[in-house]
């Protein structure tokens, strides 16, 4: 990979993890128009669009932005070509940076908001300290508590899937039995058990917290700090993580407020969309 591609996906990576190896497999596949790069006293970011058989994704990602007329009429531009009447691909629109005229520029070209919130990071300035994990009991994910795990992510994001109007439907069985075997094989996944009873989990994905759920009737008590603590711990001692981030929908501020509480502070916005055909 290029320079030029690397510097892309480093920016790129900014709005996460998943975002960054798309993007990385779409210059493999000479799938990607780099419309705009620069990292100026200015603007630092890029802008790019990826075209797949099923689908457009345009991704904006600014470490720093300030009003630039020029750029938001380009990207107006480059996107108002995939979104005439004939178009048959979904197209999306991922923005990341502590900016509102892009997310603007979004709405104005008739894309609508899938979600929005927060990028946070964790504090390493902080004085933190591993918290004592009795009662709760250290596992991976094996086959065997693939019920349980789809249960305890469906009860911990019902809420917040209903809050803001997306689907509540189960993802397929063994799509999500897929998913959670190729986390286990690199080791990024860890249940936590009281007894008999999952009460939470979570998944690293890169240097993102990519999944922290935790039953609703065990929240509260104390149980999340202590996933979270070891979550920190694994990730900056045993894997060697100098950044640790996440990302927590506007929506949840109860969420935020936890996070906060435990040493992560709001590093910049995000919001995702996907066109609406009139």
């Amino acid at each position: 990979m290029g320079t030029i591609e690397s510097e892309v996906c480093r920016f790129i990576s900014l709005i996460s993890t998943d975002a960054r190896n798309y993007v990385q497999d779409g210059f493999s596949n000479h799938a990607v128009t780099l419309v705009h790069y620069e990292d100026s006293p200015r603007n630092q970011g890029v802008f790019c669009v990826v075209e797949n058989e099923d689908c457009i994704i345009a991704y904006a990602a600014f470490s720093r932005y300030r009003h630039d007329e020029a750029l938001i009429t380009l990207m107006a531009n480059s996107l108002q070509r995939h979104l005439g009447p004939n178009e048959t691909k979904e197209v999306c629109f991922n923005v990341y940076g502590r900016n509102t005229e892009i997310v603007q520029l979004a709405h104005q070209l008739g894309f609508a908001t899938d979600m929005e919130g927060f990028q946070l990071q964790y504090d390493f300035g902080k004085e933190s300290k591993t918290l004592e994990m009795a009662p709760l009991v250290e596992k991976g994910f094996s086959p065997d508590m693939l019920d349980d795990v789809m249960q305890l992510f469906d009860k911990a994001y019902y809420p917040l899937k209903v809050e803001n109007g997306w689907s509540t439907e189960a993802p397929p069985k063994n799509d999500f039995l897929q998913s959670m075997l190729s986390y286990e094989s690199e080791d990024r996944v860890r249940s936590f058990w009281i007894e008999d009873t999952l009460i939470g989990a979570y998944v690293i994905a890169g240097e993102f917290i990519r999944d922290f759920v935790i039953l609703p009737e065990y929240q509260n008590q104390g149980y999340g700090s202590r996933m979270l603590s070891h979550c920190i711990h694994r990730m900056a001692n045993t894997m060697g993580m100098n950044r640790i981030l996440l990302r927590v929908a506007k929506s949840n501020s109860g969420a935020k407020r936890f996070y906060e509480r435990n040493h992560f502070m709001e590093l910049s916005h995000f919001a995702e969309h996907t066109f609406v055909s009139n």
